[in-house]
């Protein structure tokens, strides 16, 4: 009888103490959802983001230009149904100068500083139409203005048949090591999530797939494409990948987005809440920068025009002083 009170207590034991784990990553995470979720209360915003052209500014990643307060973007414009790389400047992240197409045949496109090159920047992006990932590295802020490469290298599809795109680099990469995330398309069917590295600008090796990351997402019931995603590696101390997601395949008014935290490999959906409530969004980027010398999360996200709020719909740009 005792014995089987004891063990009867200790299983309760158990139970109760899992239910309440909490990792330490948690209230970072939360935190982040939060800053993220509320546009509503960015203390700097822009909808239908365009740059002084007119252009609209599809898919931006913003990063601060080196040695200056200015913010540089890369996004894509579709011109004769051609999507092309362009390169913007801004003093306030809400103005922006058109300076240089970069590429044609290009879309979503991403750019980073590599560490042991720091007057240099690292551009990719999705080339098209056979859906791959392409490479440049601009020496000096002359050359990326110019669009002068002084390096290039096109990368073949390794894990899908079909298609592999959407470019983020993670943490802080070097010319002779570049972290690549990416989705490919498996089986030709629905795009999933991938990582790679870049060495000597010339290798591409270390090529996984990612499960952690898509099943976290289908955890939610998450049915159709995971595609577009970005990273912070030191928020509060924890790593971070902010991702879309799409409910229904095919259904392009189900795209949402998401907080991947690899600390535990779970996800948390962004309640995002705009002015006018749209609800369907994609091609999330977000940074850790300074404005004015105050410290600020920047978040760029593209807003679909299915179920978007009268006057949202395209490139949204907004930051989150914190």
């Amino acid at each position: 009888m005792w014995a089987i009170v004891i063990i009867l207590a200790s299983c309760f034991f158990l139970v109760t103490t899992n239910t309440n784990t909490q990792s330490p990553s948690d209230n970072a995470r939360r935190k982040l959802v939060s800053l993220i979720g509320r546009v509503y209360e960015a203390d700097g915003h822009r909808y239908a983001s365009r740059d002084h052209h007119g252009n609209p500014m599809n898919c931006i990643k913003i990063i601060k230009r080196t040695g200056s307060d200015d913010f540089i973007g890369v996004y894509h414009v579709y011109k004769d149904n051609v999507p092309r790389v362009n390169l913007a400047i801004s003093n306030d992240l809400l103005e922006w100068t058109w300076l240089k197409e970069l590429a044609v045949h290009g879309s979503q496109p991403t750019i980073a500083v590599p560490a042991d090159q720091p007057q240099g920047y690292i551009v990719a992006w999705e080339e098209t139409p056979s859906s791959h990932l392409n490479f440049a590295f601009y020496m000096t802020w002359d050359d990326l203005k110019t669009g002068n490469a002084e390096k290039m290298h096109e990368v073949k599809r390794t894990l899908s048949a079909c298609a592999e795109g959407t470019p983020n680099i993670y943490g802080e990469p070097t010319l002779d090591n570049i972290d690549v995330g990416f989705h490919f398309s498996h089986d030709c069917t629905l795009d999933r999530q991938a990582r790679a590295t870049l060495r000597n600008f010339s290798m591409w090796t270390d090529i996984r797939k990612q499960p952690d990351i898509d099943n976290a997402l289908i955890h939610y019931f998450v049915r159709g494409n995971i595609r577009d995603r970005d990273a912070l590696f030191d928020f509060d101390g924890y790593a971070f990948t902010i991702i879309e997601g799409q409910f229904q395949p095919k259904s392009m008014n189900t795209w949402r987005i998401f907080v991947f935290d690899p600390q535990t490999n779970t996800a948390d959906q962004v309640p995002l809440v705009t002015e006018r409530r749209s609800q369907t969004f994609t091609n999330p980027t977000m940074t850790l920068t300074t404005l004015n010398g105050q410290r600020i999360l920047l978040i760029t996200l593209f807003i679909r025009p299915e179920k978007a709020g009268q006057g949202e719909t395209g490139q949204l740009i907004y930051y989150r002083k914190f």
